[in-house]
């Protein structure tokens, strides 16, 4: 039988804004792994509408059928930013980036003292 205080005595974990802060990720680093996965989910959905077998998306996409298996199956740390913006390219997918200015933060301790954080967004 499980031990039930264990799970109980347990709070529950309030995160800082994003997960990936609290996975200990730097604002560029998460902001990569964002524009990653929007342009991964898009990628993907399109492929999933239009039921390319494994193979014809291999021959499509210039790639190898581990690499078409790692696609599919969201191994997306196996492919960068460019690579996935490459294989919308050969599907005759459009792709726009776009940068935004960071919100205005409220007045910190952190601004008082002139000291600002700059974050950049972005949209797929």
């Amino acid at each position: 039988m499980k031990n039930k205080s264990n799970s109980e005595e347990r709070s529950p974990h309030l995160t800082r804004g994003s997960v990936l802060d609290d996975l200990g990720f730097s604002s560029s680093e998460a902001l990569e792994i964002k524009v990653k996965a929007e342009i991964y989910h898009d990628l993907l959905r399109y492929i999933k509408e239009r039921g390319f077998a494994q193979q014809q998306l291999g021959t499509l996409l210039g790639i190898h059928q581990p690499d078409v298996s790692n696609l599919l199956n969201g191994r997306v740390s196996k492919f960068s930013v460019g690579k996935l913006i490459k294989f919308a390219g050969k599907l005759n997918l459009g792709a726009q980036i776009r940068l935004t200015k960071p919100k205005p933060e409220k007045l910190s301790a952190g601004a008082a003292s002139g000291k600002t954080h700059k974050g950049v967004s972005a949209l797929v």
